[in-house]
């Protein structure tokens, strides 16, 4: 079997590119390193990048888009998981939350793995979690 280094990225259909790319931005404190668009397919996308994780984000706007809010009981994504070192930094995960005036629900401890729970602009469920020893 051949060799995969990675996921390379992530990429997140959404309605505002500009909004989310923001948010995610301040989120993550990642930066807008590509923009592209096709007319023969519709869409305009970015890529963002987290420079301590190395972790790529891409998201694309479609011109026609599905009237349907995201939903993690549609085929696709369910969710998308941060990994984090351990409790405390989810700590730290919490309060810059707080500061952005994002909801989240509580630390869940009795999770595997114990996470905090949000949504992005367009619902996207996002988790931050760390593995439990």
């Amino acid at each position: 079997m051949p060799d995969i280094t990675g996921i390379a990225h992530v990429e997140l259909s959404v309605r505002d590119l500009d909004r989310s790319v923001d948010w995610y931005c301040k989120l993550l404190g990642a930066r807008d390193v590509w923009r592209g668009s096709s007319d023969e397919f519709g869409i305009t996308a970015c890529a963002i990048y987290e420079p301590k994780s190395k972790m790529v984000l891409a998201f694309t706007r479609h011109d026609q888009q599905e009237p349907e809010p995201f939903s993690p009981r549609r085929p696709g994504l369910d969710h998308v998981s941060f990994g984090v070192a351990d409790r405390a930094a989810l700590e730290d995960w919490v309060a810059h939350l707080d500061s952005l005036g994002i909801p989240h629900s509580p630390i869940q401890d009795d999770a595997t793995p114990p996470s905090v729970t949000f949504q992005d602009p367009d619902g996207i469920a996002l988790e931050l979690s760390y593995p439990k020893r």
